[in-house]
């Protein structure tokens, strides 16, 4: 009996493997590694929404890899106006602009600096606001544990008037920037386990938000919002390109109007970027990269080295993943 029990698991795992499909491009040629990989001083560790942080201490941004390397024990956050913010898991943010370090106890996952304020994100789901120069919070509130998140959470957004804090449990908190008080609450992501921000940018008058599940814009006084499942994207001043979980990739305009889309059947897609002119590149985690015109209309995949255990970031026109670069200018 044991081993017919043994026998029979056995054949429903082969089933369930061989039944798995992958994508599996028509047409490929071997890729020129050799002028478009270029290798790191070492592997990425941690990645969030504005960069990483490799093994050794650097960090990757918009701006590179940096020669420098961070404290033991923390990792990179985001950038301020002359410098950057990073932190570690004991509640310490250190803010190199300044040469300070702060503890607040709660890991910080989130944070943004303008000016004197020091807006955070912390992995309990309670967001604040500190002012740097007072050494006290001008506000803090808690919000129900989100246990389940995404770790490309989005960083709260600092504006004129108001400062916009994305939290882990699918709401954007809209904060009066002089009273400090909560003026509005919105509600992007309310049904799945996983409803973190991941996005929350603003081009203008225009807000753009999402969670791995649904995107949301506010343009220009009109509120869209439609439900997908986001593997990776890209906002630029004019478009919003989405690599979804289904193999689709999709271009949007600032009300989330479809202006091009491509279905890659089976494409597990990795990564997304864009070039200089537009054109958008995408890793598939069977080792290809899939090269695809600005306006959807041609498109070219070629072999390329890539597992689909490594980590990768995307910044601009580079797509750094483990202790490599590739280049795509």
């Amino acid at each position: 009996m044991k081993s017919l029990l043994l026998a029979i698991l056995a054949l429903l795992i082969f089933q369930g493997c061989s039944s798995k499909q992958y994508y599996n491009p028509q047409e490929s040629s071997m890729f020129e590694i050799d002028k478009k990989v270029v290798i790191t001083p070492s592997s990425i560790e941690t990645i969030n929404a504005n960069g990483a942080t490799t093994k050794d201490g650097r960090i990757i941004n918009n701006f590179g890899i940096s020669l420098f390397k961070l404290q033991d024990g923390f990792q990179y956050i985001n950038n301020s106006d002359n410098g950057i913010i990073s932190g570690n898991k004991s509640g310490d943010i250190y803010l190199s602009e300044t040469n300070t370090t702060i503890n607040f106890r709660t890991n910080v996952i989130a944070a943004t600096l303008k000016e004197n304020l020091l807006a955070m994100i912390f992995s309990d789901n309670s967001y604040g606001l500190y002012d740097i120069k007072e050494n006290k919070f001008k506000l803090k509130e808690y919000l129900e544990n989100a246990f389940i998140n995404d770790t490309r959470v989005a960083m709260p957004v600092i504006l004129n008037k108001i400062i916009l804090f994305p939290t882990l449990d699918g709401k954007i908190v809209i904060v009066d920037k002089e009273s400090f008080k909560v003026s509005r609450t919105l509600l992007i992501d309310s049904q799945n386990d996983i409803k973190n921000i991941i996005l929350l940018k603003t081009i203008g008058d225009t807000l753009i938000a999402a969670s791995d599940n649904k995107i949301v814009s506010l343009n220009k006084g009109k509120y869209t919002t439609k439900d997908m499942i986001i593997q990776n994207y890209i906002v630029d001043d004019e478009f919003i390109y989405l690599a979804l979980i289904d193999g689709n990739v999709l271009k949007l305009d600032f009300d989330l109007n479809i202006v091009a889309s491509k279905k890659f059947k089976f494409a597990k897609l990795h990564a997304i970027g864009l070039d200089k002119e537009k054109n958008i590149f995408l890793i598939e985690s069977q080792g290809y990269i899939i090269s695809l015109s600005k306006d959807f209309t041609s498109e070219k995949v070629n072999k390329f080295p890539f597992y689909d255990d490594e980590k990768v970031y995307v910044s601009g026109d580079k797509i750094y993943f483990e202790n490599k670069l590739l280049k795509l200018d």
